[in-house]
Parts: C-alpha cells; structure tokens; sequence
C-alpha cells in the first residue's frame, strides 16, 4: 500500500506537558543546580552564590556576575531548545538549551521562577515562568517587566524548592550539594571560580588528582586525535584521609569520572564494562579520569542533565584493555603493613613512593619527543613494577 501525503497539520506542543516532560529528563537536586551553575559559568561568570531562605514556602536563589543579558536575549533565553544546533566554544558547559528551564521547574514544587539580568552600564529585565499560567492559557507566556534596577549579571530566584524542609534537614541538604558541587567544578574552582552556598564559599575537591595522598597517577593515553584524554589513578590500600575518599567513599566513587569541558558529569561508575569476580577486591582503588571536549556530545550521548554519558561503541575495546590493566595493577599492590611506611618524596621528585612522577619535567620531554608514547609508558609501568616488588 503507498502512502500519500494530502494536507500538513501542525502539532504543537502543550507548554504545560512539554514542560513537565523536561523536569523527568532524570534530574536530581544535585544535577539541577549544577546545570543551573553551568549557565553561569558560560556566561563568563567568576562569582557565583548560591543561598535558600526557608521563610515562607521558600526560595533558592542563584545569583553570578557573569555579562548579563538584555530584554530580548533573556526573553530568547527563557524559550525552549535556546541555542540548539549553534556551535558551541571548547568552554561552553550549555548543552539542549533548555537546561535553565528544566532544571529551575525541577526544582520548584510550585513550577515557578524568576529569571533576572543586566549588562553593564543598563538596566535590567525580570521575566518570570508559571506553569500553572502556561496550563491555564495553552500559550507559552512568560511574565516580562522592564527597566529594572539590578545588578551586572544573572539571578535565578526559584519559589518553593525541593530543598525547602525542616531547618536541620535543609542544613543537611545544602552541605551535601555543596560537595557535590565541590568535586563537579573542581577544575573550575582550581582556576579561580568562587562559588558560595550559603555564604561559605567552595574548596576543590578533586576526586582523581596526584596531588592527594598516596594516590598513584599512571601514563595519561590519548585517543580520537587527542580528543579523549585518559589517566587511571590507583588509590592508597589504606586512609581515612577525606579528600581522598570524597563524599560518597571511596566504592561509589570507583570508576570512570567523565569530564566534559572540565566538568565532572560522572562521578564513578563503570559505563557499562562492569567489574570481573578476579578485580572486584581491588575496584574501589581505581579511578579513571576521561576529558572529553563538547564537540564529542552526540558520541558519548550526553545525558540531558549532564549527569550521565554513554561509552561509545568503538572505544569499549580500547577502555576495557586499559581498565583490565590498572585493575591488574591495583591488584597486586601491597598495603603499608606488608612493604612498611616510607618517608614521603619531596613533591619534585621523580619518585612518589612506587610511582614515577608522570608530570615530572624529565618524564614530559621523553613523552612528547618519543614517537611511541605507549612504549615508553609500558617502560615506566615495568620500572615501578620491578621497584614495588623488588
């Protein structure tokens, strides 16, 4: 039977529904506000602070002194699918263009909130989205009101948040977030970003660095041209040293920790190579540090929330050799009680315990003039083996 088109009818969508199906794109708290923070960062950002008031049925606030916009570009802002298909720079951690929408609403138990912003030497426009508005309507109507005194930059004043609960409960919550958000802009807070909660501002907290006590750093493996960076790091068999841990300790944290743009979208987790019966005693000691750039989006088929990615098919063969090595390595590491306890190495040494610096100056030279890397890295994996057991 052939199939013949007569008319074209169009579809639009209900505002209402279209809405609500965005705030179930598998957002948690946690990840909501981190989208919200990605918006202030691309905007130039290098303050942002992040505060809830409890008074009434409450209200977070996310205020940051990034450019700013003007009316029409805040009206632009506040439309689904803003941006889509534009090219984005290497730093821009924007994604669908419906991340301010989405999560702001996934936060609000009430479906409201309040978008305001000034360029410098203007003044500013406040928009405001209801979705009980919106049902009432069938419209994609927002509130607008012009010529508004505020401040260079963007504020984002949500009604009613999730985190609205009992004063002890709300604390609770606000320090568990503020971890989160400690290990997810880690790298943008090493480069000087200051991102407050509750007027606390944030330390870093790098979950995959040889800077932190004991951890080992393995050769870093390039692949896609360059485009995906890997460094397995293999943690101490012993600590209670928090920074090395994290929040969550150092199981749930095992894994693959994906950085987009310098952003943590995974914080542990195996995507989908999963864990043999032979290298589970050893897996909460690895984790792997993976940079991808925002041109590899569609690849690894990022997640809406930005808080979940997908291996591509034609590198699981690559990542499982490697994953399977660093297990292997983990393995067969002795705890302090079996080799003793060594004097720590000065930091410029080549030597960190039975780790060779991978950042030592000597180890970059050969590394960037070799035309085998991975050979001269298979050297250096042999020369801490034979130290470690000899």
């Amino acid at each position: 039977m052939n199939w013949t088109v007569t008319r074209e009818v169009e579809i639009a969508p209900s505002p209402a529904g279209t809405l609500a199906a965005l705030t179930g794109a598998g957002y948690t708290v946690h990840s909501a506000v981190a989208d919200l923070i990605d918006n202030a960062v691309s905007a130039g950002a290098r303050e942002i602070s992040l505060s809830l008031d409890l008074g009434g049925e409450g209200t977070l606030t996310l205020q940051d002194d990034g450019h700013g916009m003007d009316g029409d570009v805040l009206i632009q802002a506040m439309k689904i699918g803003y941006m889509h298909g534009e090219a984005r720079n290497a730093r821009d951690l924007g994604r669908f263009g419906t991340g301010l929408k989405a999560a702001s609403l996934f936060l609000s138990k009430s479906g409201h909130f309040t978008l305001g912003s000034a360029r410098p030497g203007e003044r500013g426009t406040v928009a405001t989205l209801d979705t009980d508005r919106m049902a009432q309507t069938g419209r994609w109507l927002i509130g607008v009101q012009d010529d508004v005194d505020l401040p260079v930059g963007t504020t984002v004043r949500i009604a009613a948040p999730l985190l609205a609960l009992s004063p002890e409960l709300a604390s609770a919550e606000m320090q568990k977030l503020a971890a989160h958000l400690r290990c997810t802009f880690a790298t943008h807070l090493a480069d000087g970003l200051r991102i407050c909660v509750q007027g606390n501002p944030l330390r870093p907290w790098s979950l995959c660095s040889p800077e932190l006590p004991e951890v080992s750093s393995l050769s870093r493996v390039r692949l896609d041209d360059g485009r995906v960076r890997i460094t397995p790091f293999i943690l101490p068999t012993h600590t209670d040293d928090p920074e090395v841990e994290g929040p969550l300790g150092r199981r749930d944290h095992a894994g693959f920790h994906v950085h987009r743009a310098g952003r943590a979208l995974t914080l542990g987790g195996w995507l989908g190579l999963g864990i043999g019966r032979q290298h589970r005693a050893a897996s909460d000691r690895v984790r792997v540090l993976v940079d991808i750039s925002p041109e590899l989006d569609h690849d690894w088929r990022v997640n809406l929330s930005k808080s979940g990615c997908t291996l591509p098919p034609r590198l699981k063969p690559r990542l499982r050799d490697l994953l399977d090595d660093v297990l292997d390595r983990a393995g067969r590491q002795r705890g302090p009680q079996d080799r003793g306890v060594s004097p720590p190495a000065p930091a410029n040494a080549l030597w960190q315990g039975n780790a060779i610096w991978r950042d030592h100056p000597l180890v970059q030279d050969v590394m960037g003039n070799s035309r085998a890397p991975e050979g001269v890295a298979q050297l250096l994996a042999q020369l801490e083996e034979e130290r470690q057991h000899g």
